[in-house]
């Protein structure tokens, strides 16, 4: 997963939306992306040995 893209996806949709709706998307998006960032942070702590 591209969180760049991600990102940039969900700009371009508020820019051309504007709605709540897009907002929302574009909320989740971002929430989504920073999971995923603080997962593979954990993971690469785990992975590595002590």
């Amino acid at each position: 997963m591209n969180t760049a893209t991600n990102a940039a996806s969900a700009r371009n949709t508020v820019a051309a939306k504007g709605n709540w709706l897009a907002k929302l998307r574009a909320l989740a998006l971002h929430a989504l992306n920073l999971h995923l960032q603080n997962c593979a942070v954990i993971a690469e702590a785990h992975r590595r040995p002590q």
